[in-house]
């Protein structure tokens, strides 16, 4: 085996299974998680301890500033070099997290969708002034699959689909169908064993609603507050991430606590819904109860071909 992958959805419990595991195997962590590879978003995106990245190298996090667009083929770039690094020095790649769309782009690889840098910014301008919600309609009607695979406020990716379809003629669904077929990631020349972590709805749901309690406790509203005041755009890409505009909307007394907490734990559950959905269609996975016992032998037994293949 060449790479472990422990995936699942959010608040599931796999970065806590990822380093006990990684301890025992000598591994090392590679994060597949869109929002921890901002900078300053900590709390938030419940990043891995000081202790456990001091305990186990973590790659892939703390990568980009606020301001800076994250994307699949720019991150599989990076995360497959941080791959390669990782086994050269003997280690074993960890990759572990919940974006399933980066996991994709590992997995089959991620080509350029080629379009003419002064046609897309005509596209930009032409949608500049339009709103979310009717930027939504218009891709619903154009790509509804990734209609379906893009959250309704994610004005970013909306963007980007709409950009697509309109300049290229193909839609954005098209185009990953096309790279499905040409597969030429890691899954081509790499064995990798994929282990899913999950938990029945009510008790992920219950998760989610007292990490999202445990993040307030630890200062998610100040560690905002303070973004803010250094200057930070609610508007740039990493102030978009899950959670963090209903803390800028507590913040600026747009709303109250109570409503913060409440959106943010509503916001939250259909994310893992997503997730999930999204991860029961990929291939070669094993599932295994995130609340089961004896889960860190079940990986270490799967990943050394002690319990059979995935």
């Amino acid at each position: 085996m060449d790479a472990l992958v422990i995936l699942g959805a959010t608040a599931v419990g796999k970065s806590k299974v990822a380093v006990t595991v990684a301890q025992r195997l000598g591994g090392e962590i590679v994060s597949v998680d869109s929002r921890q590879a901002y900078r300053h978003l900590d709390i938030g995106t419940a990043k891995p301890t000081k202790e456990q990245r001091e305990s186990i190298p973590h790659h892939m996090i703390d990568i980009l500033e606020l301001d800076e667009t994250n994307n699949a083929e720019r991150y599989a770039r990076m995360a497959t070099l941080a791959i390669d690094t990782i086994r050269s020095g003997g280690a074993l790649p960890i990759l572990v997290g919940g974006s399933g769309l980066y996991f994709r782009a590992i997995f089959k690889g991620f080509f350029a969708i080629d379009l003419d840098q002064d046609e897309r910014r005509r596209f930009a301008d032409s949608v500049a002034g339009i709103p979310t919600r009717e930027l939504r309609q218009r891709l619903e009607s154009a790509d509804p699959r990734a209609a379906r695979r893009i959250h309704p406020n994610d004005r970013y990716r909306t963007v980007r689909a709409l950009e697509v379809f309109t300049l290229s003629g193909v839609t954005l669904s098209e185009h990953f169908e096309r790279q499905r077929r040409t597969q030429h990631g890691l899954e081509s020349k790499m064995q990798i064993c994929k282990v899913g972590l999950t938990l029945e709805r009510e008790d992920l749901s219950a998760r989610i609603r007292e990490r999202t309690a445990s993040m307030i406790r630890a200062g998610l509203v100040d560690e905002v507050r303070s973004l803010l005041d250094g200057g930070a755009d609610p508007g740039w890409p990493g102030m978009q991430t899950l959670g963090y505009p209903e803390v800028v909307s507590f913040v600026r007394g747009r709303i109250d606590e109570t409503e913060m907490n409440e959106r943010i734990v509503r916001l939250t559950r259909r994310y893992a819904k997503r997730q999930m959905t999204w991860f029961r269609k990929e291939r070669g996975v094993t599932w295994l109860r995130a609340d089961g016992g004896g889960i860190v032998q079940h990986i270490i037994r799967l990943a050394t071909g002690k319990a059979g293949g995935t």
